[in-house]
């Protein structure tokens, strides 16, 4: 089972942009995640495209089903 952490934010062209975070904890909590996000938007200036407003977080869960072909 494969968890991400997903970051959606608004963009200074008025686009969205997201980051995926493979490996996260399922348990990470609104206020770490608030602060991720505070970190990525005052540090943007790296981006072409720079995140200047949270848009939305989520956990997304993957699990895996084999399926027999034989």
């Amino acid at each position: 089972m494969a968890t991400n952490l997903v970051l959606t934010f608004l963009t200074n062209s008025g686009d969205k942009t997201t980051f995926t975070f493979p490996y996260a904890k399922p348990s990470v909590t609104a206020n770490i995640v608030r602060a991720a996000m505070g970190s990525i938007t005052s540090n943007g200036s790296i981006f072409n495209d720079e995140p200047v407003t949270a848009y939305s977080a989520k956990i997304v869960t993957t699990t895996e089903t084999d399926i027999s072909l034989s």
